[in-house]
């Protein structure tokens, strides 16, 4: 019996970009034209339905949108985190698939055409739901870029080494390198872990904070959903908005907690230093804001802090602060030369968290297009600049207190030591 030739690589991504892309049409288009029905199926008109669904399709893969009226632009952009992770996840799905298919040589196919062909999909989305020429671009770039790093982290996730990914062995290469230069690459390597280990603490207490204080003024959004009064049909899409916004809520009590804070609307700040509530959208989970400092605002400075500390813990049990080895050998005095390598880990972990955070919290960023609400959220650059500085901070203080414990604590003895220590007396009476 005759088998069909292989289809190449390039078709084979293709065929993923095909299937993602209906995948989320699908999951934005029912939700979207099934409440279009619900609220006047008399009137109901496709065509509109269509295009608010296109829209809406745009707005989950990031991309801003432009509703100019009268030549005067007028940019929309609000990313719904929650709902980005669903393009994000069937692009990981992809690439995994990819991955599993192809030589390292010839994965760069796959993923070329997987990725140009959802940025395709996108400008044509674009040009159904809107139009604008500098939407399309941007219906292009944002979701191209969205699935191309979903898709590269999915075959990562599925290769499990650089090699089976490119066809490199990056760990011979590295072996082929002098010993200051290996020293050098793990003190790097390091740092960039210790770093990813700070953003992902700061974000978990953040989740703390924003739990916590969501449970201390529940009974305030409880009171918005009854104010509303949207019925059934409106209380589940808000409560479905309110998933979809949670990452963005969870950045902005990261904002909240470095002191920079995040703004509802052009001069309504929120922060442990200044509150001012202006115009909030009427959104139930608003109704929790803060409305004022109070008198232990300040504490949620410590949060980024403490992140710094794990930080600095998780960077002293990993023990690969070469820097430290190079200062001791060419600063004599150990105050000093231990000083300047713990002070440079702070500020190299500081700036690994800044950057690592800083994407995400640009995201969260949202613009309405309308007057005062062009600015709702947190600025991404100060906000990263000071989650740096405490993060910082607090790795210097980590990692000195875990070298303070473990120089205080006296080692215990193991089964090699005593197994050492009875072969030395043995060679001794020998």
């Amino acid at each position: 019996m005759r088998r069909l030739p292989t289809p190449p690589l390039w078709l084979f991504g293709l065929f993923e970009a095909v299937q993602a892309v209906l995948a989320t049409a699908l999951l934005v288009a029912v939700p979207v034209l099934g409440s279009s029905l619900a609220r006047n199926w008399r009137d109901f008109d496709p065509q509109s339905s269509a295009e608010f669904a296109s829209q809406v399709w745009l707005v989950v893969h990031a991309a801003p949108l432009n509703f100019a009226e009268n030549g005067d632009s007028n940019w929309f952009h609000l990313v719904p985190l929650g709902f980005t992770l669903v393009p994000f996840l069937l692009a990981w799905r992809a690439g995994r698939r990819l991955a599993q298919g192809a030589y390292p040589t010839q994965l760069w196919q796959g993923l070329l055409a997987f990725t140009l062909g959802y940025a395709a999909a996108g400008v044509g989305v674009a040009r159904y739901g809107i139009g604008d020429p500098g939407t399309l671009v941007w219906a292009g770039v944002a979701p191209g870029l969205l699935v191309g790093i979903g898709s590269l982290a999915g075959c990562y996730a599925e290769a499990r080494s650089a090699t089976r990914m490119i066809g490199v062995d990056l760990e011979a290469a590295v072996e082929g390198l002098s010993e200051r230069l290996k020293w050098a690459f793990a003190y790097l390597w390091a740092v960039l872990r210790g770093g990813a280990v700070a953003a992902v603490a700061a974000v978990g207490l953040s989740a703390v904070l924003m739990v916590g204080w969501l449970g201390w003024r529940w009974m305030d959004v409880a009171n918005s959903y009854q104010e509303l009064d949207a019925g059934i049909t409106g209380g589940a899409g808000l409560t479905l908005l309110h998933l979809g916004l949670a990452p963005n809520l969870l950045l902005w009590a990261l904002a909240y907690s470095t002191g920079a804070g995040f703004s509802m609307g052009t001069g309504s700040p929120v922060s442990p230093l200044e509150t001012e509530l202006v115009a909030v959208p009427a959104v139930p989970v608003l109704a929790a804001l803060p409305d004022q400092v109070y008198e232990y605002s300040l504490l949620a400075l410590a949060l980024p802090v403490l992140a710094g500390v794990i930080a600095g813990w998780w960077l002293m049990r990993e023990g690969e602060n070469h820097f430290d080895d190079w200062c001791q050998l060419k600063l004599k005095l150990r105050p000093v030369s231990v000083t300047v390598s713990t002070v440079t880990l702070g500020v190299l972990t500081g700036t690994v968290a800044a950057a690592l955070m800083i994407g995400p919290l640009w995201l969260s960023h949202i613009s309405l297009g309308v007057g005062a609400m062009n600015d709702i959220g947190p600025h991404a650059g100060i906000t990263a600049m000071l989650l740096g500085g405490w993060v910082a901070l607090g790795t210097v203080l980590g990692y000195s207190l875990t070298a303070a414990a473990k120089q205080a604590t006296p080692r215990r003895r193991t089964q090699e030591d005593d197994d050492a220590e009875e072969e030395s007396f043995s060679a001794a009476q020998q």
